[in-house]
């Protein structure tokens, strides 16, 4: 049985036994989003707030135990994964305070550059950029450096602001999973394959807990996470193709959540406000405020999302 396999079984064991547990922990910690709504009130005017109980945002101790340990009992331990380990370790814990306290604006973007960089110093980083369709690359020497602390830093900014309605982060982040380990297999990158495998045992899991009406949110600590690992993924299967391939992949599968990314800057700027502000302008509150439900739109950035998947074979099939 290929080793993926394990990888994702390990995975939903994992987050079986670690979901509940990460319930209990959110409410005993104080690791919540306290419930805002109030009679009378327009929901859509509460950023994030449009859920009306207290919930917990314990996601990511679920989250990150469970894929270190689904994929330490299938590859063991070697320096690269120490390397993305503790940059994982960084973003996690970090994020997990800024869930209970929140944490400044600038003190999470430094948590970010610092856990894209750590990996580095392991060799994992984009050494060289090419054509899927010739195999021709070029070496990039150190502007792989700022490249690979970009991508990083902007998958975990990217599944983070999506994060704003239950089922939105994680069942985007687990059809791009699952979209990179197919093409990780028709590539022969099984390392990409045992790291996807795991986050869609992962998210598959935490669907049944998060999709709406959620019984416990992702999180600063899950979202980001979840993001880091996407771009790890993409980043050390390039270390043995040369190719771009899963770097694209992985690209147009958070092709909504980089959108929204884009667009909301683009939106605050127009209005002039500062960029990292937080407000009403991400495209799924928007979509709400025009009377969509939450499972709508969840699966509308579904289909989106799995529409965006097929392109990397569609290119590679031409």
């Amino acid at each position: 049985m290929p080793l993926y396999f394990f990888s994702f079984f390990y995975a939903l064991l994992a987050m079986a036994l670690l979901v509940p547990l990460a319930i209990k922990w959110g409410f005993r910690f104080g690791i919540v989003d306290q419930a805002p709504c109030k009679e009378g009130k327009d929901l859509a005017e509460q950023r994030s707030k449009i859920h009306c109980k207290t919930t917990p945002r314990s996601g990511g101790i679920a989250v990150f135990l469970s894929f270190w340990i689904a994929v330490f009992l299938t590859l063991g331990f070697n320096l690269a994964l120490i390397g993305i380990f503790l940059g994982s370790l960084v973003i996690f814990a970090v994020m997990l305070i800024d869930d209970r306290s929140n944490l400044k604006p600038g003190v999470k973007l430094l948590a970010q550059i610092v856990a894209a960089s750590i990996p580095i110093f392991f060799g994992i980083r984009v050494y060289f950029l090419s054509n899927i369709f010739t195999g021709t690359y070029i070496a990039i020497g150190w502007w792989g450096i700022p490249f690979t602390i970009l991508w990083a830093v902007g998958f975990m900014n990217a599944l983070n602001l999506i994060d704003g309605m239950d089922g939105l982060a994680s069942g985007i982040a687990g059809i791009a999973s699952l979209g990179i380990v197919f093409l990780s297999i028709s590539r022969s990158l099984p390392i990409a394959a045992i790291f996807g495998m795991a986050l869609v045992g992962i998210c598959l899991v935490f669907l049944k807990y998060n999709f709406h009406p959620a019984k416990i949110f992702l999180g600063d600590s899950g979202a980001n996470v979840l993001g880091y690992l996407i771009a790890m993924i993409s980043i050390w299967s390039g270390l043995k193709t040369t190719t771009s391939v899963i770097l694209i992949a992985s690209f147009l599968a958070l092709g909504v959540p980089i959108f929204d990314i884009f667009f909301s800057i683009f939106v605050r700027m127009k209005k002039k406000k500062k960029i990292y502000e937080a407000d009403l302008e991400n495209i799924h509150y928007q979509l709400h405020r025009k009377g969509w439900g939450q499972r709508r739109i969840a699966f509308l950035f579904y289909t989106i999302t799995i529409l965006l998947c097929t392109v990397p074979w569609l290119m590679l099939t031409r």
